[in-house]
């Protein structure tokens, strides 16, 4: 065997562990099975001393991430759940305040202060509110409250969509550099094997520098790739609400299928009952009410007032009593009657717009996932098959020395592109899914 047949036996080895061992994701790589999300923040918080205590920082940089265990932490620590939750309470105490009765007014003084004529006073005046306007109020307000927790929902349904889309994207950045990693060994083998070749006349030089040049090219890209994960995992502790939160190895397969919940979304018919819709539904109840409070405002209110008063010079003693009492003659609440019903027909027209923009919302992603989703299957059955097999008879080709180093080149290329755009059509694929599944508002993913 000659120093070139030697050479090309070991670039024909590279080439094989490229193409079989580094790049087709064999079925041994570490897999985390994704677990369904479960219980929200509030909800956790009722748990009493045998919950689990949430991981600290400190360990968190040591251990592993998956998507469970970040939106865990993420449901525990998220600033926007806790000011949607003081939202919810805030409506609360509002809704309370709105059922509260006018408190009595107390008077005293007196009416003159003349010696001997003199006379002082005390009393206590009370307005008494007619036509259950109070409880209207307040059921207006309840209503508030309630649009306020589904609020709570939407918000912790919007932080799941977003750790999940930045999980799934660091998870990406980091299977690229594992693969391009791979591929600069390589291709700086092949380098190298090129090098000795010519030295040993068995190749030119135009074929050395077509190897350094794909070497320089995996290089720039595995530097790219390295700063975009570095990005994507920040991008992950900020969405997970630790703009701090130092996140090193994320564990998950890229390979997995979602799940079948997100499968039956992909009814083109279909709209989710998300808590967008139902918010839109509440405020037609609340402008209802609304429209009844206005309804019931030209009934006055009777503010009654009791007293006693001492006269220095007999009678001494003496009681004060007065009622009185609005006269809706000008005033009937005409133009809050006429504003409240226009409110109605514009909440009854916005549930429809919501859905409609549900609709469509639902419609695109729905064809991002297809879309994803075909390509995945074509890059598993088609395109990665024949690249492998496209390096497999190049390989045979070099190693009887019927092909060149480029074709060689060339195939190794096609093998790698081939797998970088299969990662790239999974990202697209759970990304999309993740979409559909926040939308949807669906606790189980993937």
């Amino acid at each position: 065997m000659t120093v070139a047949d030697s050479i090309r036996a070991d670039t024909v080895q590279h080439a094989e562990i490229a193409g079989i061992d580094v790049l087709m994701f064999p079925h041994n790589w570490l897999v985390v099975w994704m677990t369904p999300i479960l219980l929200a923040v509030l909800v956790t918080a009722s748990h009493g001393d045998d919950t689990e205590a949430p991981i600290s920082q400190e360990e968190w940089s040591e251990a592993d991430t998956s998507l469970e265990s970040a939106v865990d932490l993420a449901q525990s620590v998220s600033p926007n759940l806790a000011k949607a939750a003081a939202d919810v309470e805030a409506a609360r105490g509002r809704a309370v305040q709105a059922g509260l009765y006018p408190n009595p007014i107390a008077q005293g003084g007196a009416t003159q202060a003349a010696g001997d004529e003199s006379q002082y006073y005390f009393g206590l005046s009370q307005e008494i509110v007619t036509k259950h306007k109070l409880k209207l109020n307040q059921a207006a307000a309840y209503r508030e409250t309630y649009q306020a927790e589904l609020a709570f929902v939407r918000t912790r349904f919007e932080l799941l969509t977003s750790v999940r889309q930045t999980f799934f994207v660091a998870l990406t950045a980091q299977r690229k550099v594992e693969v391009l990693t791979r591929l600069v060994e390589i291709t700086r083998k092949s380098a190298e094997a090129a090098k000795q070749l010519l030295a040993a006349g068995e190749t030119s030089r135009a074929d050395l520098l077509l190897f350094e040049i794909e070497l320089e090219k995996a290089e720039v890209v595995l530097q790219n790739t390295e700063s975009q994960l570095v990005a994507a995992r920040r991008q992950l502790a900020a969405a997970i609400g630790i703009r701090t939160l130092k996140i090193e190895n994320l564990t998950g397969n890229l390979k997995d299928s979602p799940s079948d919940s997100i499968i039956q979304l992909l009814d083109d018919a279909y709209v989710p009952y998300n808590a967008d819709v139902q918010i839109a539904e509440q405020e037609i109840e609340r402008t209802r009410l609304i429209l009844r409070r206005a309804q019931v405002e030209p009934f006055p209110n009777v503010t009654v007032y009791g007293g006693y008063q001492y006269q220095v010079v007999p009678i001494h003693d003496m009681g004060l009593f007065s009622a009185s009492i609005p006269v809706p003659v000008w005033n009937r609440n005409q133009g809050n009657i006429a504003s409240a019903q226009a409110q109605i027909i514009k909440a009854t027209a916005h549930v429809s717009q919501v859905q409609n923009q549900i609709s469509g919302r639902m419609a695109e992603l729905i064809g991002r996932y297809q879309v994803a989703d075909q390509q995945v299957k074509r890059y598993e059955e088609r395109i990665i098959p024949k690249a492998r097999e496209g390096v497999t008879i190049t390989q045979a080709g070099f190693a009887q020395g019927t092909l060149d180093s480029f074709r060689l080149l060339q195939s190794q290329r096609g093998l790698i592109d081939s797998n970088l755009g299969y990662i790239m059509a999974l990202e697209s694929r759970w990304i999309a899914a993740a979409e559909l599944a926040g939308l949807a508002q669906l606790e189980t993913f993937p």
